[in-house]
């Protein structure tokens, strides 16, 4: 395996001069560790040197050893093909697969946390979302939205084994988990977003609404009415700040900064979900897997030929939040009567 890395390190350093990429590493760790920590500190006890030592590597005026070259990226999860840029026929996604015992949808919120906390190292941060369902940063702003997405996740998707004979039924949600979630939007209405869906946005979450119900999933068919209900007010919660042309909390008053949201509608459905961030000169590229989990590549050819991809999208879209009141209310009116169907079924 070394050997392996060996000549892979030294093929990079053909490729580009080795003191480049040893700053872009160090780079790509700051971005990842909180605020609070120290790089110097976290580097000098993660290597086993001292302060001084790891200046001058952070610096560049000391050349990484192979060994401590594979202890970072390790350590930080850091691909090498990344630090070179890579090709988009060689693409390298870090993730971290959902599993009931040892990486729950706590860890996995707390990763989507990471993500956000990414963009919000820098003012100049923008993250865009081409999506063909609801964008998960709006879901859990509503507790029953997204309790009831998170259960389907687990006994359907997943299938995790505590979850087979569950029905689901509305509870309180814990404060650790509506602080986690609380942080996580508090972060996501900060950053100016891009954000493409269609009228299709809302067709997955309904039908598995009305399979639950006639599967018998529901504790009581009260609940997934009251989903449906919950439903409509992130609709118009979402409608409210298209028009406002900023983000704000779900059940706070409005306040953001103008033009940090752009809603586009778009009439072709798109086939996967993308989530393309930029920090300064940092960028991310998020894909889903299994619909669920997240992966990311700092991959600059592929985040580039995404954009790309969806701002040709945006061409062929109609931008719905700001001033265009006609179509924004056609639009939103028309996923409110699809939610109001999908009530009535559960109802009857």
């Amino acid at each position: 395996m070394q050997s392996f890395l060996f000549y892979f390190i030294l093929n990079l350093i053909e490729m580009e001069n080795d003191a480049d990429i040893q700053v872009r590493l160090f780079r790509r760790i700051k971005d990842q560790i909180p605020a609070h920590v120290s790089l110097v500190d976290d580097i000098a006890e993660l290597l086993n040197i001292s302060n001084d030592s790891s200046y001058r590597r952070i610096r560049g005026e000391k050349a990484l050893s192979l060994q401590e070259v594979c202890t970072l990226c390790k350590h930080y999860k850091i691909s090498l093909d990344d630090l070179v840029g890579g090709t988009p026929a060689s693409i390298t996604f870090r993730t971290e697969l959902l599993k009931e015992d040892s990486y729950t949808f706590r860890d996995w919120l707390k990763g989507l946390l990471s993500y956000t906390l990414s963009t919000n190292r820098t003012e100049d941060r923008e993250a865009f979302f081409i999506l063909n369902e609801l964008n998960i940063y709006q879901i859990i702003q509503v507790p029953e939205v997204c309790a009831f997405k998170l259960f389907f996740w687990q006994k359907s998707n997943l299938d995790f084994p505590n979850f087979r004979d569950a029905r689901f039924r509305l509870e309180q949600p814990d404060r650790e988990m509506t602080a986690l979630l609380g942080e996580i939007v508090d972060l996501y209405v900060g950053v100016r977003t891009i954000e493409l869906t269609t009228e299709e946005c809302l067709n997955s979450y309904l039908k598995q609404i009305l399979y639950y119900a006639e599967a018998g999933y529901f504790e009581s068919k009260k609940d997934a009415v009251t989903i449906c209900e919950k439903l409509v007010e992130l609709l118009n919660h979402q409608q409210k700040q298209a028009e406002l042309g900023f983000k704000f909390p779900y059940g706070k008053p409005p306040s953001g900064k103008e033009g940090n949201f752009q809603l586009y509608h778009n009439d072709i459905i798109l086939a996967d979900n993308t989530i393309l961030i930029r920090a300064g000169d940092a960028i991310t590229s998020v894909i889903t897997n299994n619909a669920i989990n997240l992966m990311a590549t700092h991959n600059s050819e592929f985040y580039r030929y995404n954009y790309n991809w969806g701002k040709n999208l945006l061409g062929k879209s109609i931008l719905i939040s700001g001033t265009a009141e006609k179509e924004r209310n056609r639009f939103f009116m028309k996923l409110r009567e699809q939610v109001e169907q999908v009530a009535n079924r559960v109802r009857d």
